[in-house]
């Protein structure tokens, strides 16, 4: 087919009834009949009349057709206009009947739409939607049989070529209900009233279309209107009630808070609930196809980025009584901005409708002018699309609506919904930005397959070898064990084969012998099958010896082989557990950040990396640490180097784009937040960084649609999470339960203390979930937050990767949303961003505001103590640490208060104070550090024992902390362990220990005791 032909070329259609089903008329036997086809008001033709029985089917074969071209038939008539096919009986001649009576027994539409799709033949069997009264609806109401109409369209050609069907649209507008209009409409006033709705739609790049609605029914209040309910054609009443539905368009229920445009505010709700159930309303519930060729999109598409208000008109029109001039109508109208006929499929690339709910205003001629932004607003273009003189759909001049307050007092509004059949700007397809992905961060190679086959026997065989021989060497310990322990009698060499044949006997005697070759038979069949290739019996004997000769060469090599293997001292390089597991790792690498020892936290995020190189969290966790030390190109390498292990890791696809927007390639940003979006479609910070990186690029309407499904998303999470909020409510409160666990740290030294603390000294080291389990983009909301932004979401996931510029984006979004969360959630992020980048001043303002919205946000005192323990002032940081711990409920990061309160405890020498705080410091989180300054704390407290088992225990998670070995020295020497000292003080002085007030400690009590220092 011609892809280039002739746009609006005449083309004939084709309307074949083959057959009618199930007809029904006022005679019994037989049914005489014929059917007429119309098309756009005009008829196509009749069929001839037949005579058939009820109980078969009429064969009508009728054909007719039209041109569909730029003259009477366009492809706009096509898009919107369905086939109107109606049904008559031929009545019986009564006598002295002249011509023939005829009745309606029913009529059928066809929808015409897949011409448009590039469909030459479609054939469809249509409903006979029967009229009131007629045989046909007695029929459907004693037998329940519905009658219907097979049609078959067909076109030579298509009407639109590939590359004209990829250019166009169609766009359907469908005007549901008009709520709690005003009271001086009544549809019990006369003279009767007929209730308009209009648009205009640019059709090409020179025309414009008004689409009319002109069926609008006023109704009373008193009941909802009915959902789903089906959407109907814009062709007036037809003869049969029924027929002006368009099969299979529905309008649905939706929540209010899906809609765009007027009253879809928290508080609007109540309104909206009582005008669509106890207000009057005017009723439409018709939808408008509307074809648009290229140069329509493309006008369409620039009239929406430039103007995004849309005029339509709401109409009253009063008839009057007709004049020798014909019926005249008195005009009141009302004007209503559509607020949200965007691009929003377009952002989104989906096919999904656009609902929209506008409240309905005064109609003003100027601004009517200025909303359409056209220059020639005096001339629109009539239902034919040819140009009208007048500036008024009713042929009207237009006048000053001087009652439009009463539509603002009655908060009158109006739902249209607008849909594309394909999006104006059409979204990247999933296929598309994984191959771009993929292009950008290479995936890795797959691992390497396991063994199958020859080799997989050849394995098998070996791992039986290994087992046998162990078995054997067991049963030989068992026999000549004793001269193998310490002092005992060494074997004789010279009976050694006595030895040999004491084992065999001993075998064939308990019956382990057959057991082994029971045990390896499967093995070396399996070798002969797989390896051999032998799977049939021999006939020549000679054969089958030189086969056994050849199979028991090759199982006695592999036998030497892997006894070699399994004997040899070199190979026994058993696999060890480590000691330390990733999560473990994890979190004291974010502890050693706290204490900016960046080196040791690289060591382990290496180390973790070093057990589990193939999982992608730790290297995304290891690029965040290299956001925080400011090394954005090492970290752009970890984050694309845990998407080449996962090309769908979220977190790692989000940190791609936020350095690439940085580094300024907008376009990997764009595909890497794109996809993520993809990936996970309910991920609300993808969406809303998506929509932040939009709008940095100024593409505001891809941006609102972003932050729009962002929204979406998050209201989804919080009603989910207060459906089940009754069950968390009559559990323990996390507050009331750090009080009973820590009740115990709380109370004064006694034997309670005691007994607590020798417990927790004994506390095995258990890894914290909470703490240290896998970071997750979505949903990571603080402990104390009330309300939630999608942008305060966004800010503390980033805040978590150290990706501080887009972060202050965020806020700045946050400040400006009229949907902002609470006053101190904003400032403690804001506080959270000035202290990462050491504005002490800054973060300090920051958090005074938020203190005078929520002073008892445990995580603002936290916070304000970190500011004061970074800036020195060790006495506020005290303070605020310890109304933090004392506030009802956890702060969201309790380590790092522990750790930095009980430091501060251990300078003042408070270490009564000290040791509670980091006993429970060990019971949450227990770590190297904490259990060292537990010792610490024991030490001073001359309690040896526990400073010693908690020295021990942060020697058992970091054997390199020379910090470490100098106490379990100086517990050594007072407790006149000799040895044990001078080892601990070689390991001190080995791992480089360079505090020297320990040192001196140290070697004064070395020279008290008179030992612990071999250079003496």
């Amino acid at each position: 087919m011609e892809n280039h032909r002739e746009f609006g070329r005449a083309v004939p259609v084709q309307i074949t009834v083959l057959s009618g089903n199930h007809l029904r008329g006022s005679r019994t036997d037989s049914c005489l009949s014929f059917v007429r086809v119309e098309f756009n008001g005009c008829v196509l033709g009749d069929s001839q009349k037949l005579d058939v029985p009820v109980d078969k089917d009429v064969v009508y074969s009728f054909t007719c057709s039209f041109e569909c071209s730029e003259g009477a038939h366009t492809l706009d008539d096509v898009a919107h206009k369905p086939v109107i096919l109606t049904v008559f009986e031929i009545l019986p001649k009564e006598k002295k009947q002249k011509e023939e009576k005829t009745t309606v027994l029913g009529q059928a539409v066809v929808d015409l739409l897949p011409l448009l799709r590039g469909q030459c033949s479609f054939s469809s069997t249509v409903l006979l939607h029967a009229v009131p009264g007629s045989p046909a609806d007695v029929a459907v109401h004693e037998d329940g049989v519905k009658s219907t109409l097979d049609v078959m369209v067909h076109v030579p050609e298509p009407l639109l070529s590939d590359a004209q069907r990829s250019d166009s649209n169609v766009l359907m507008v469908t005007v549901e209900t008009a709520y709690s209009v005003p009271d001086v409409w009544n549809p019990a006033s006369t003279p009767p009233s007929h209730y308009i709705a209009a648009l205009q739609m640019p059709v090409s790049a020179t025309k414009e279309q008004v689409l009319l609605f002109s069926n609008g029914v006023l109704k009373m209040g008193g009941e909802k209107e009915p959902v789903p309910r089906s959407k109907k054609w814009p062709l007036g009443s037809l003869l049969a009630p029924g027929a002006e539905v368009i099969q299979g368009l529905y309008i649905d229920a939706e929540p209010t808070d899906m809609d765009h445009g007027d009253l879809t505010d928290i508080e609007d709700k109540d309104f909206r609930a009582d005008a669509e159930c106890n207000q009057k309303r005017v009723s439409w519930d018709t939808a408008r196809r509307c074809f648009i060729d290229a140069g329509g999109v493309a006008c369409l598409s620039r009239r929406i980025a430039e103007c995004r208000l849309w005029p339509v008109e709401i109409m009253k029109a009063i008839q009057t009584a007709p004049t020798k001039g014909g019926k005249t109508r008195q005009t009141q109208r009302t004007y209503s901005v559509l607020k949200e006929i965007s691009k929003a499929p377009a952002a989104l690339g989906r096919n999904r409708a656009n609902s929209s709910v506008n409240s309905l205003k005064a109609f003003q001629s100027r601004t009517m002018e200025n909303q359409r932004g056209n220059n020639d607003v005096s001339k629109k273009p009539d239902s034919q699309g040819k140009c009208a003189q007048t500036d008024s759909v009713s042929g009207l001049e237009p006048q000053l609506n001087t009652e439009g307050q009463m539509y603002a007092d009655s908060r009158s509004y109006i739902i249209i919904e607008i849909a594309v059949e394909k999006p104006l700007a059409p979204k990247r397809p999933p296929e598309e930005l994984a191959k771009r992905v993929m292009e950008l961060v290479p995936p890795r190679p797959p691992l390497p397959r396991r063994p199958a086959g020859a080799e997989r026997a050849v394995q098998e065989y070996q791992s039986q070898i290994a087992s046998v021989a162990a078995q054997v060497l067991d049963q030989y310990q068992q026999l000549f064990g004793a001269a193998f322990l310490p002092g005992g009698r060494p074997l004789d060499p010279v009976l050694q084969e006595q030895r040999k044949n004491q084992l065999l006997g001993e075998l064939n005697y308990s019956g382990k012998y057959f057991a082994f070759k029971e045990q390896m038979k499967y093995s070396v069949v399996r070798i002969v099958r797989e390896k051999m290739l032998r799977t049939e019996a021999f006939s020549d004997p000679e054969q089958l010896q030189a086969f056994l000769s050849q199979l028991y060469v090759f199982l006695v090599d592999e036998m030497h082989a892997t006894l070699n293997k399994t004997l040899s001292v070199d190979s026994q390089d058993a696999h060890q557990e480590p000691v330390l597991s990733c999560a473990q790792l994890k979190h004291f690498a974010r502890e050693a950040e706290l204490n900016t020892d960046y080196q040791l936290a690289a060591q382990y995020y290496q180390e973790c990396l070093i057990q589990e190189r193939s999982e992608p969290s730790h290297w995304c966790d290891y690029g965040a640490f290299h956001m925080l030390t400011a090394d954005h190109l090492k970290a752009e390498e970890c984050f694309q180097q845990a998407l080449s292990i996962q090309q769908t890791h979220i977190p790692s696809l989000l940190m791609c784009g936020v350095l690439s927007e940085m580094n300024g390639r907008y376009e990997d940003a764009e595909t890497f937040f794109e996809r993520a979006t993809c990936v996970e479609p309910n991920n609300v910070v993808a969406w809303a960084l998506f929509g932040i990186f939009c709008q940095t690029q100024e593409k505001f309407i891809e941006a609102e649609m972003a932050f729009r499904e962002a929204n979406k998303q998050l209201n989804a999470v919080l009603q989910n999470e207060s459906a089940s909020r009754p069950e968390i409510s009559s559990e323990t409160q996390p507050g009331q339960k750090k009080e009973q666990n820590d009740e115990s740290s709380e109370t004064p030294a006694g034997n309670t203390e005691e007994t607590d603390e020798g417990d927790a000294v004994h506390e095995e080291d258990q890894p914290q979930n909470d703490q240290e389990s896998k970071q997750e983009v979505q949903h990571q909301i603080p402990p104390t937050s009330v309300q939630t932004t999608i942008y305060m979401e966004t800010v503390w996931i980033l805040l978590q990767n150290y990706a501080l510029q887009m972060a202050q984006r965020a806020l700045a979004l946050e400040l400006l949303s009229p949907d902002r969360g609470t006053i101190s959630s904003y400032h403690l992020a804001l506080a959270k961003l000035h202290l990462l980048r050491g504005e002490h001043d800054s973060a300090e303002a920051s958090l005074k505001e938020a203190l005078t919205d929520n002073f008892q946000n445990p995580d603002i005192w936290a916070l304000w103590g970190h500011l004061h323990y970074e800036k020195g002032d060790y006495f506020h940081a005290q303070s605020c640490y310890e109304r933090t711990l004392d506030s009802v409920l956890d702060a969201s990061d309790t380590h790092s208060i522990y750790l930095r309160l009980g430091s501060i405890y251990l300078q003042k020498g408070e270490y009564e104070k000290a040791k509670p705080v980091f006993l429970r410091a060990c019971k949450r989180s227990p770590s190297c550090l904490t259990w060292l300054r537990l010792g610490i704390a024991c030490y001073r407290l001359e309690e040896l024992t526990e400073a010693e088992e908690a020295l021990t225990e942060a020697n058992a998670l970091n054997n390199r902390n020379p910090e470490v070995w100098g106490y379990l020295s100086l517990v050594c020497l007072r407790t006149g362990r000799k040895l044990e000292a001078e080892q601990s003080y070689k390991y001190a002085l080995k791992m480089n220990l360079q505090e020297e007030s320990l040192l001196e400690e140290i070697h004064e009590l070395q020279s008290r005791v008179g030992f612990g220092n071999p250079s003496f």
